[in-house]
């Protein structure tokens, strides 16, 4: 009897291990399946990043380049197109439209461009300001800087570094008196408005969340209402739909420290949980780049690219909210630059001539004293952005 009841679990265990294999099964299909249309397209591209952006900037007012902060590689591939355009003279860049900058040192970036040397002490000056406690300190974006100069110097024109983030950031960072004008991408758009008005070109190099069509929103609890700005690449995208383009370059997936570290052989979380990597490793990692119109990238779920699941809260149609279920990278973007895969990208390096003594004198005030010394601006660094932790350790004495 006993024999006979271990048959039947026996029975019923094997009938489970074999709907568990073929779940797995339909699952590995519908992965190699969904890999398999990635390369299909991938393949079929064959323009090269340089040239794509070229040729973007040619055609349109705006083009918009999505990075992502605090990594090595989107700065210093910005540097590196800048370089390769110099020479190429079939077109002309008016502005760069940077993020990592105020509006208060216009003056000083219009003068670091006009010079006939590079002026590092303004550069540094304008790196200071930008809109974070302790500025924006990595040697990448100081070439970023230098390479708009060397883009000048070889172009015979003009090219401004314009500044976008507008005063109040900088007075509110430094417990200044300020007056609260636009938002912070209201300000970008108005600014970059100006040169299409003019019809000029502009290569605006921001943040991805600024770039790419979309609504930031905060959800205010006590009125049950979401607070909702657009973001610059939305609103230039409706002023000027046939005149401004937005690109993001391939990256992986972004906290709000920096990339999302991981235990697997990629080092970083990879979006949509890495399959269209995949196919770009199936490509041989060869750059590429192409508009999403038609291409399955067109067509992940935001949601799915970003691993976020819409709570009822997101999808209610009453209380201002911005998101919907069904909306794709296809809503938000234009094309995609790969360049590199996700796990050989690097963090930035320090530039420590930052940190002078008034420097760190502004640094300590903004943190209420915590910061004290040069010493403990690397501790600071280090506990906002972990992921920087191993090059700040290098200062760390």
């Amino acid at each position: 009897m006993q024999k006979r009841t271990d048959y039947k679990t026996t029975i019923k265990m094997n009938r489970k291990t074999i709907i568990i294999t073929l779940l797995a099964l339909v699952a590995i299909m519908g992965w190699a399946q969904t890999i398999n249309s990635y390369l299909s397209f991938i393949q079929k591209q064959s323009v090269r990043p340089f040239d794509y952006i070229t040729q973007k900037i040619k055609d349109y007012n705006v083009v918009a380049l999505g990075e992502d902060h605090w990594i090595k590689d989107h700065m210093l591939f910005l540097a590196d197109y800048l370089n390769h355009a110099a020479n190429d003279t079939t077109f002309h860049i008016d502005a760069l439209a940077w993020e990592s900058g105020n509006s208060i040192d216009q003056k000083e970036a219009d003068t670091l461009m006009m010079s006939k040397t590079f002026r590092e002490d303004l550069a540094l000056q304008i790196l200071r300001d930008a809109p974070d406690t302790y500025g924006w300190p990595y040697k990448e974006a100081m070439e970023d800087i230098k390479a708009l100069w060397h883009y000048n110097r070889a172009q015979g024109k003009f090219s401004r570094l314009l500044l976008l983030d507008p005063p109040y950031m900088l007075q509110f960072l430094d417990g200044d008196k300020y007056e609260y004008t636009l938002s912070r991408d209201q300000s970008t758009a108005n600014k970059i408005a100006g040169y299409v008005g003019q019809n000029k070109k502009v290569l605006y190099y921001a943040g991805s969340s600024h770039t790419q069509r979309q609504f930031h929103c905060a959800y205010n609890a006590k009125s049950g209402m979401y607070h909702v700005q657009a973001t610059a690449g939305k609103i230039l995208s409706v002023l000027y739909p046939n005149r401004f383009f937005s690109i993001k370059l391939w990256g992986g997936l972004m906290g709000s420290n920096g990339y999302i570290p991981v235990t697997d052989e990629f080092r970083w979380e990879r979006c949509s949980d890495g399959l269209a990597d995949d196919a770009f490793r199936l490509n041989g990692d060869h750059p590429v780049a192409f508009d999403i119109v038609g291409s399955p990238f067109a067509s992940i779920k935001v949601s799915d690219f970003f691993h976020f699941i819409y709570t009822e809260q997101m999808l209610s149609k009453t209380n201002g909210s911005p998101y919907y279920e069904a909306e794709t990278m296809g809503d938000r973007i234009d094309g995609i630059v790969f360049f590199r895969p996700v796990s050989e990208f690097s963090t930035p390096h320090m530039e420590p001539k930052l940190f002078d003594d008034s420097f760190v004198k502004r640094i300590s005030k903004r943190t209420k004293g915590e910061v004290k010394t040069r010493n403990d601006v690397y501790q600071y660094i280090k506990k906002g952005h972990p992921t920087l932790a191993e090059e700040v350790e290098k200062y760390i004495k």
